[in-house]
């Protein structure tokens, strides 16, 4: 007993030593020892989720690999025993909070036990457990080889590597959940090899655990350790860039200039680094043209030439969309650059020259035409010149095509032997550009817009615009002006730098037709349309058209100003002084209908008119009456073959000594006869009557001064031959025709004037009365039909 504790102290003080790992000793497994183990450490603390597992389990084999694992400090000591048939320390190591044993062996037929024993530095406490299981049962699939993960449009994409023991399961189990959540989600793959989760939310953090799925040969299936998927990157960089030149910055060389590429993403927290591509436009490659930074600023010393540059954003779970942008070739600083020439020698080859002052061995030229993408070679030469040869082999037949401008670039390059670009920043420089044609020809168009500006007596300014490249087809060499007045032709050249040239010595007030035309080495070109001018007169002629012109406008305003007074004249006159229409020249008498066509009454005596009916002649009246059936509320009765005859007074408030009344007994009610009564008599429409007899029986009338006539037989008052006759003149004033339409409406001015005499009804005005007696057949305003007139008043 005694020599088991002393073992044991020894043990504790042994592995108490400062180290990740236990060393194997002789281990004393016996049941007195143990019991006093689990007797004295009983700690609680040291040692979580102890377990030992048998790794997978190869065909017809009767050993397998065993392996412990526990969560502990990193402060503790710890020492591992394995027990089958024969007791044994197994060393152990710590990484990231998990402790793990090394492989140990385990038969396939014993049960194994293993013991953990955890003991701080200074001995003052230790901690005990234990494990015991079946190794058939205890068959461990995983954890996971390697796994992969990619986020793309809401999806993450997981690859799982294993081990062999993946031939013993088919599928696996994905557990995520969102950062800094509880709740897990589960799914499980179609295969053991991916699992695509879907429906995530492309800008937050995921947690995952990765595990097999048991089966018979795998049984114990433990999860990974908790792995972060960092957000997706759905959004592209924003790049931006500063360019600068020898001209700007005096530390670049000529030849070169700095690119300073800028760019900034929304979510940066979720980038881990930038990828950064620099490459030429002409596609040679180099060994290193992506650069890696955290940073989000580059800076890059280039040549001349055209360059394309990507930017994408990175993390473990994926890239964001690229982002890129172009730089351009440059060649405006030609004074510059050193002597090179270039001579197209034909449709696949060319030759270059350059100055002898130049030290480099490595050189490489681009060319291009506008529109394509330029082509490269790099080539190692010690002279000043170089042929260019069989440039199509194994892409073209053909590369240079005639009329077509090419574009050439020289670099040079530091390096001693390779001539290939290796390091796209900061290794070659400019040296010289050239621009050559296979075959020049003549140009196929004309400069354009042709202007012609400040034109004075003897000068004027020509402008126009260059012909196209495509259209030029070889170097301008100048423009031929050509000026023509009366068949008088005069042409120069101008230099092919200029757009605009200054006419002088011209005559004043001539015409002059000014035509351009560009011309190359082969021959000159189209000319443009015609364009005309005149120059400006002298002061004397400008004067003597200004004062004629002056003239004229005069001569037109007299002549509208005196059209317009006379229009206001005839207005002003129509206005104060109307004209007064003639009576006998008017046509404004209307015939009257009723039934039949009444013929045109004569006119009265003006003054017999004034005399009797007041009437004047400043109004004109129109009557037309509308036979309209209405019931009259108290029919009058009156008698039938008298006629009887009225006459008008034009002052309601006068007496009217022209109308014969009838005055009626009070025990005699006044009525209109009905249609039965009168149906066999007849009113007379003889309107025939001469002015004589209408002025006798006024005459005969106006005798009574009373105003009224008195009781007495129609043959008194008119004879018994005369028909009922209504006096009217066939031109009357508006004034007379309202005066006898209020008199109508306000009070009745006529009575029955005999007894058997066609009564009138008190209600009834002028007109309707003068129709009810001159209407046939009589009896039409017997209350049963009543007339109502329709006044026109003209």
């Amino acid at each position: 007993m005694r020599k088991c504790a002393a073992a044991f102290y020894i043990t504790l003080g042994f592995v108490s030593l400062w180290t990740t790992e236990a060393s194997t000793g002789s281990c004393n497994c016996a049941r007195e020892h143990l019991n006093s183990l689990k007797d004295k450490c009983n700690h609680t603390e040291g040692v979580y989720d102890f377990a030992c597992y048998t790794k997978y389990k190869k065909s017809n084999s009767l050993s397998v690999d065993g392996i412990c694992e526990w969560k502990g400090d990193i402060s503790t000591s710890y020492t591992l025993y394995t027990q089958q048939r024969i007791c044994k320390c197994v060393n152990v190591h710590q990484k990231k909070g998990i402790w793990t044993s090394d492989d140990f062996f385990v038969s396939t037929k014993w049960n194994v036990t293993a013991h953990i024993i955890a003991s701080s530095g200074d001995l003052s406490w230790c901690t005990y457990r234990n494990f015991s299981g079946i190794p058939s049962m205890m068959t461990l699939c995983g954890p996971h080889l390697k796994l992969t993960y990619k986020r793309s449009s809401g999806h993450l994409s997981v690859q799982v590597e294993w081990r062999d023991e993946s031939k013993h399961f088919e599928k696996f189990l994905v557990e995520y959940r969102e950062f800094n959540t509880t709740m897990w989600n589960k799914q499980q793959s179609k295969n053991h090899e991916e699992c695509v989760l879907s429906n995530l939310k492309s800008s937050l953090s995921y947690e995952l655990q990765i595990k097999c799925v048991p089966t018979k040969e795998c049984v114990q299936c433990p999860p990974s350790e908790v792995i972060v998927v960092p957000p997706e990157l759905t959004d592209a960089p924003s790049i931006q860039r500063e360019i600068q030149d020898h001209i700007q910055n005096r530390l670049i060389s000529p030849g070169q200039r700095k690119v300073v590429v800028k760019w900034e993403y929304a979510n940066s927290e979720a980038v881990s680094y930038y990828n950064v591509t620099v490459r030429k436009a002409s596609g040679e490659s180099s060994v290193q043209d992506t650069f890696r930074t955290e940073s989000s600023s580059l800076t890059l010393i280039l040549s001349y030439s055209a360059y394309n540059i990507s930017v994408r954003a990175l993390n473990s779970a994926g890239s964001s969309p690229v982002s890129s942008i172009a730089i351009e070739q440059m060649d405006e600083w030609r004074d510059s650059f050193g002597p090179f020439s270039v001579n197209i020698t034909s449709n696949n080859s060319f030759s270059l020259s350059w100055d002898s002052s130049v030290s480099s061995v490595c050189y490489s030229v681009e060319w291009w035409t506008k529109g394509q993408i330029p082509a490269s070679c790099p080539f190692y030469v010690k002279q000043t010149h170089k042929e260019m040869g069989k440039l199509g082999t194994g892409k073209t037949d053909s590369i240079f095509q005639p009329y077509t401008r090419y574009y050439f670039f020289l670099h040079t390059r530091p390096y001693p032997v390779t001539c290939n670009i290796k390091n796209v920043n900061n290794s070659e420089t400019t040296y010289g550009t050239a621009q050559a044609y296979l075959t020049e020809g003549s140009p196929i168009s004309a400069p354009g817009n042709v202007s012609i500006l400040n034109i004075t007596q003897h000068s004027s300014v020509i402008t126009w615009s260059p012909v196209s490249e495509e259209d030029l087809r070889g170097f301008l060499l100048g423009y031929n002006i050509c000026v023509t007045e009366d068949n008088k032709q005069i042409s120069f050249k101008v230099d092919p730098s200029i757009n605009s040239y200054e006419l002088q010595n011209l005559e004043s007030h001539s015409a002059y037709r000014v035509q351009l035309s560009a011309f190359t080495a082969a021959g000159e070109g189209e000319l443009s349309d015609s364009k005309h001018f005149v120059t400006n007169m002298t002061a004397k002629s400008t004067a003597l058209n200004i004062i004629i012109a002056a003239v004229v406008v005069g001569i037109v305003l007299f002549l509208i100003a005196v059209h317009v007074s006379c229009q206001l004249l005839h207005r002003a006159r129509k206005l104060l002084w109307p004209s007064i229409p003639n009576p006998e020249n008017s046509n404004a008498v209307q015939k009257i209908e009723i039934g039949y066509e009444l013929g045109i009454l004569e006119p009265l005596n003006r003054q017999r008119l004034e005399e009797s009916e007041g009437c004047d002649s400043s109004t004109v009246c129109v009557f037309k009456s509308i036979r309209e059936a209405s019931r009259l509320s108290s029919p009058l009765i009156a008698r039938a073959g008298a006629p009887t005859t009225l006459l008008l007074s034009e002052d309601e408030d006068s007496p009217s000594p022209f109308i014969p009344e009838e005055i009626t007994p009070p025990d005699t009610p006044t009525q209109v006869p009905t249609r039965e009564s009168v149906s066999t008599e007849t009113c007379p429409s003889d309107f025939n009557t001469t002015d004589s007899d209408l002025s006798s029986s006024f005459n005969e009338e106006s005798k009574d001064p009373g105003g009224s006539i008195s009781n007495t037989t129609g043959s008194d008052f008119v004879p018994a031959s005369q028909p009922a006759v209504v006096f009217m003149s066939d031109y009357t004033t508006m004034e007379i025709f309202r005066q006898v339409t209020m008199t109508g409406i306000q009070g009745p001015s006529i009575q029955t004037v005999k007894p058997g005499s066609v009564a009138v009804h008190p209600g009834q005005d002028y007109i309707r009365q003068s129709y009810c007696l001159s209407s046939n057949p009589p009896g039409a305003c017997n209350g049963a039909d009543v007339f109502k007139p329709e006044i026109t008043v003209l």
